[in-house]
């Protein structure tokens, strides 16, 4: 279950640096935060007095629960269920006031139980399936019904981070997606894709004058490695909406959608026929996965430096993509 399941949806850390930003400065502002508090004057002097040496890490938890192959956003397949869990690590660090740096990493750990992916017909479960035309001994067999894990891609980047008209904070940035390792990627199981992709991005976030709301949006186009004959090159869109319940306490509601390249399930249908060639083997790398989820999360920052945060994440649509039913995250940033 690479397509989906298993891969970080969100930047979580600089969620929060933005919505920490655009809190403070409706404190003493007219909002109801804190009237006996001087607020910055831009959301630059709100992130930090002097950026340059602070930062956040961050870890987090997310498990999703599948259920059948979405062919089409109406034709969903039944070819099994499964459980996808991820811990993912993230750092992030400020270089200058206006620069900063991050990395993150998952570790994944995926069962599944239903039509297995069989690089060879050694396993029990693969004895009555035909044997691939060019073997496969590397790739090692995980739909055993069994929770399989490993480390899966590290992400590595660089943001710029500017205030635009007081209180729009305006933020490209640009980070390298890559395998950790040659893990298995041949498996209804599988952590990821094992593919390299670059992400440039730019994300606005305001808060509306004289109010405790705010918002988010953030695009991004990915381009990924070739596989075979085709790239994953995509479209990725996030939206987001909250409101600053009070200093501590923040209540948000999203939307994240990814469109892009790559060979649907109905025209990867003649090429992976009998379930024997190099398409069928690496299917899950050149399938297009696109999909529109939605969800509500919280969160809640105590301690002067810390930050918990959940979000709930059901699926809208889909096409070629895991069908999945909801996913629930959880994360723990402390800010230094």
């Amino acid at each position: 279950m690479p397509n989906h399941a298993a891969t970080p949806r969100s930047t979580p850390d600089h969620h929060r640096r933005i919505a920490l930003a655009l809190l403070t400065l409706i404190v003493g502002a007219g909002g109801t935060v804190r009237a006996d508090t001087t607020a910055p004057a831009t959301a630059e002097q709100a992130l930090h007095p002097a950026r340059r040496g602070h930062g956040s890490i961050s870890i987090g938890y997310q498990t999703t629960r599948v259920d059948g192959l979405r062919a089409t956003n109406d034709n969903v397949l039944d070819v099994g269920r499964g459980t996808a869990r991820a811990v993912q690590l993230d750092l992030n660090y400020f270089v200058t006031d206006r620069w900063s740096l991050h990395a993150g990493i998952p570790y994944v750990s995926n069962v599944f139980h239903g039509s297995p992916h069989c690089p060879t017909t050694q396993p029990p479960q693969c004895r009555n399936v035909p044997a691939l035309t060019q073997p496969h001994p590397e790739s090692r067999f995980q739909d055993d019904g069994h929770y399989h894990g490993t480390w899966q891609d590290w992400s590595v980047g660089a943001a710029w981070h500017a205030t635009l008209w007081g209180n729009y904070l305006l933020t490209p940035s640009l980070t390298w997606h890559f395998p950790s390792h040659d893990y298995v990627f041949f498996s209804n199981a599988a952590a990821g894709q094992r593919i390299w992709k670059v992400e440039p991005s730019l994300e606005l976030a305001h808060q509306f004058d004289f109010t405790n709301l705010y918002y988010r949006v953030r695009y991004s186009y990915l381009i990924t490695e070739q596989v075979l004959d085709t790239r994953m090159n995509h479209h990725r869109l996030e939206l987001e909406g909250g409101w600053f319940v009070n200093e501590r306490f923040t209540l948000r509601g999203f939307a994240i959608g990814k469109k892009g390249q790559g060979y649907t399930l109905q025209e990867l249908g003649p090429l992976t026929r009998g379930r024997t060639s190099e398409y069928w083997y690496h299917h899950d790398q050149i399938v297009v996965h696109d999909y529109a989820e939605y969800g509500v999360g919280a969160d809640y920052h105590f301690g002067g430096r810390y930050t918990l945060s959940g979000a709930l994440h059901r699926l809208w649509w889909g096409r070629s993509i895991n069908n999945f039913k909801h996913s629930l995250e959880l994360r723990l940033t402390r800010d230094f």
